[in-house]
């Protein structure tokens, strides 16, 4: 067997798809090889594996490296072989752009693996890239949607795609009423000021996502006509685990809706593939080492938020009131905002005991006895991180997901609390402090989010076949199971299709 795992180029999307890779190689069963092939975009590769895709031209077909996880990686162009710049070019364009060169690109990949003797059986892909699709039914061999962020978030785009109309007015009426319930089944804890940010404002990129679902269920009732059956729901792989989102993934009545999470890295094996060198010079590992338990405050924003100025003061300010060790994540392309003077300048040395570091490996630094706290964007890889490796959290959503994942941080699963932005989006300094003591502090409340904190990652753990302290438990492990069904759903479509081909020779 072997996997096609195609991701766009955003680090947000190119990290669970790394991950489900190498858990589909090791859901192999006895006697059966499974390969997979992770195809990122040229730029993407260029950045992963610096030196190693520089010879690449188009890239189609060019396998760069085959990892010790029995993963390999191969590039298709998505129109940005130099990179997605948006001050340049709008997200319309990028999409338009991806959509007219992708889908050939892709095929050719696919021709040059068949060439190479490892010929494509299923298709994954993943946000924006709904062509794989097409390229998949040409190959006449499955294809699959991994959707990279939660559940809930999956089933608020499709109620809202299909017309539920409490959603829809909540998110066009989110300035008036910003507290107002969101109506869906299973999720009542949403309010209007926690939807996606594509619903609650002009976005071009929502009509790429409306396009994605629509391709789904399309895609499984030709697959549906082709096999003589009928009334089969799509199957959607899902980065979430059972015990984390149950009613989110009973509030999808279209699709059937597959959790393999969480999609959290081993920590010692992951080695490579993020699109930013890691500041490891810096030595921010040992630095930790030195440090107390639970007493760093750990901060970092993702790969694509760029912070203003002034929203980089006030998180040095609010380090410097707290006086507690930190470890600050300011990407090299955010140093340099605001030119050549203000905060930019003095923000690399807020006062106290702390390291800033321009990259690092985020999955290593939750996972350190040291971390008591994160002040996170709340982007879903991050978010899984952190509920994996038992920190509470702060969070300060931007866009996109973060909303919702922070709302469902907090007020479900009890592991964080949420920094309010003032008027023009900027947390201040006193509302991170304010954070930071409410789940790092002495009170009953502080405490009890570091109890949950704890609940929450023995249960990621055990969906993920382990024990908190990393002994293994029984197969049936959710994600395990989950995936090892999937595989074996995939292997069985494949042998209809070798038995269909040999009777119609």
């Amino acid at each position: 067997m072997h996997f096609l795992i195609v991701s766009g180029a955003a680090q947000g999307q190119i990290t669970p798809a790394r991950r489900l890779a190498r858990a589909l190689v090791a859901a192999a069963e006895p006697g059966v090889i499974i390969r997979a092939t992770l195809a990122v975009p040229l730029s993407a590769l260029r950045r992963m594996f610096p030196g190693k895709a520089a010879g690449a031209a188009a890239g189609e077909g060019a396998v760069v490296l085959s990892d010790g996880a029995g993963v390999d990686y191969a590039a298709f162009t998505d129109g940005f072989d130099d990179g997605f710049q948006p001050e340049r070019c709008d997200g319309a364009a990028f999409v338009g752009r991806l959509q007219l060169v992708g889908p050939a690109s892709l095929a050719r990949l696919a021709a040059a693996l068949r060439a190479r003797g490892r010929p494509v059986t299923c298709v994954v892909y993943t946000l924006l890239l709904p062509f794989a699709a097409a390229v998949a039914r040409d190959l006449d061999v499955p294809a699959y949607f991994f959707w990279t962020m939660p559940a809930a978030v999956l089933s608020v785009y499709y109620h809202y795609f299909h017309g539920r109309h409490g959603l829809v007015d909540a998110a066009a009426g989110v300035r008036d009423d910003p507290n107002r319930r969101v109506q869906v089944p299973g999720l009542e804890f949403l309010r209007a000021r926690d939807l996606p940010s594509l619903l609650t404002g002009p976005s071009p990129y929502l009509p790429a996502f409306r396009e994605m679902f629509h391709v789904v269920e399309a895609t499984a009732a030709a697959s549906c006509h082709a096999h003589g059956q009928s009334g089969a729901k799509p199957r959607v792989l899902v980065n979430t685990f059972d015990a984390l989102e149950p009613k989110a993934l009973a509030s999808v009545p279209g699709i059937d809706l597959i959790p393999v999470g969480p999609m959290v890295t081993d920590t010692e094996a992951d080695d490579g593939g993020d699109l930013f060198e890691q500041d490891d010079g810096a030595g921010y590992m040992q630095w930790l080492d030195k440090q107390q338990d639970a007493s760093v405050v750990y901060v970092a924003f993702g790969s694509l938020a760029v912070l203003s100025p002034r929203q980089l003061e006030e998180i040095r300010r609010c380090l410097e009131v707290t006086g507690r060790p930190f470890l600050w994540v300011v990407r090299r392309d955010n140093r340099d905002v605001g030119g050549g003077g203000g905060a930019a300048t003095g923000l690399l040395t807020p006062a106290g005991g702390g390291m800033v570091v321009e990259w690092c490996s985020q999955a290593r630094v939750l996972a350190h006895r040291a971390v008591g706290c994160f002040v996170t964007h709340c982007g879903w890889n991050s978010t899984l991180e952190t509920v994996a490796c038992g920190v509470p959290a702060v969070m300060a959503p931007q866009w996109s997901d973060q909303a919702t994942n922070a709302r469902m941080a907090e007020a479900r699963w009890g592991v964080g609390v949420r920094a309010e932005a003032a008027a023009d989006g900027t947390v201040l300094s006193s509302e991170l402090s304010r954070g930071i003591d409410a789940v790092m502090g002495d009170s009953d409340g502080a405490r009890a989010i570091r109890r949950r904190a704890r609940t929450w990652k023995a249960r990621a753990a055990m969906a993920l076949g382990a024990t908190a302290d990393d002994a293994e438990v029984d197969g049936d492990a959710t994600a395990a199971r989950n995936l090892r069904r999937f595989v074996q759903g995939v292997r069985s479509r494949e042998r209809e299709r070798e038995q269909k081909k040999a009777g119609q020779s």
